[in-house]
């Protein structure tokens, strides 16, 4: 079955590591996927690329200087050329001695631990063959439930989902599109990806009508407080913008203001399983046992 990208039918959200947790270990390795997946990440999203013999492997930039040992194109190294080169050492000693993973090693490791949003670079080579290759393996090793294909080339996602109905694709673009819901739904997305400037409430309310789940970065839970603020200045009956303020604040230890803002995302909408499941574990926190425990019976039994 593919993974439920909404959190309205999931019941909580997703927790996504960029590269992997990327800011603990050196991005797009197994360590980083290890390191995100042991802190609780639900999913992770990575860099494929093509060597020049027609391996999948995972790497960010179009070349190999920044992350590794080495110099020059992705496309233009062998598979054989790219693993000896060390991928760990750049970010710090303890990682001397990482390589460069292949799809094929990180979807084997990932089965059962984590769902990979798996960002397709094909451009600005215009490398169709990193298409058709990853479909390939992705059929071959059974992999598409703990799989979503990605990128910025929306013609492309287009065309895998002709290909592959039942596969969720992610749609990325860095800009504030007139019609989210429509542009994803040409594209055959179920998960938009956006920067945290490109967050407004009325923008996510037109993409979950559509069906369609969002995903954005944040880095700190200050700079997460920051962003719901302004969302609730704008909207402030946004339930789910109160209901994530509340992590915030509860990542913060700010208990009492997290489950203020609990009980207002519980005002708006009464029956939000993950808002009740929330409030549960601050009011734990807090001593408040009795009330805490009658939270999670709500959200186990269904209200």
């Amino acid at each position: 079955m593919p993974p439920e990208l909404l959190r309205s039918r999931r019941g909580a959200p997703h927790v996504s590591a960029h590269r992997g947790a990327s800011a603990v270990a050196p991005e797009n390795t197994l360590a980083a996927l290890d390191a995100a997946w042991r802190a609780g990440a639900t999913l992770a999203e990575i860099d494929v690329q093509l060597t020049r013999d027609g391996h999948i492997v995972l790497m960010h930039d179009r070349t190999v200087d920044r992350t590794t040992t080495g110099r020059g194109h992705v496309k233009d190294l062998t598979l054989e050329a790219l693993r000896a080169l060390d991928a760990g050492g750049w970010f710090g000693p303890q990682f001397r001695g990482e390589r460069v993973p292949t799809l094929r090693e990180v979807l084997a490791w990932a089965r059962g631990k984590l769902v990979l949003l798996v960002e397709l670079k094909n451009f600005p080579f215009r490398e169709m063959p990193l298409v058709d290759r990853t479909i390939e393996l992705v059929d071959e090793l059974g992999a598409e439930d703990g799989v979503v294909l990605g990128g910025f080339d929306h013609p492309v996602l287009r065309d895998i989902k002709r290909r592959r109905p039942r596969w969720p694709l992610e749609m990325m673009y860095n800009a504030r599109l007139a019609d989210p819901g429509g542009a994803a739904r040409a594209a055959g997305a179920s998960l938009v990806s956006l920067e945290p400037e490109f967050v407004l409430p009325e923008d996510i309310r037109l993409l979950h009508e559509a069906g369609v789940a969002a995903l954005t970065t944040l880095e700190r839970p200050e700079e997460a407080l920051a962003s719901y603020d302004r969302a609730l200045a704008i909207q402030p009956d946004y339930a789910e913008a109160h209901y994530n303020r509340g992590i915030a604040l509860h990542e913060l230890r700010r208990l009492d203001e997290a489950l203020a803002s609990y009980d207002r995302a519980l005002a708006i909408r009464p029956d939000d399983a993950a808002g009740h499941l929330g409030r549960g574990v601050t009011l734990l926190l807090t001593g408040q046992y009795a009330e805490g425990w009658r939270e999670y019976d709500w959200r186990w039994k269904g209200g």
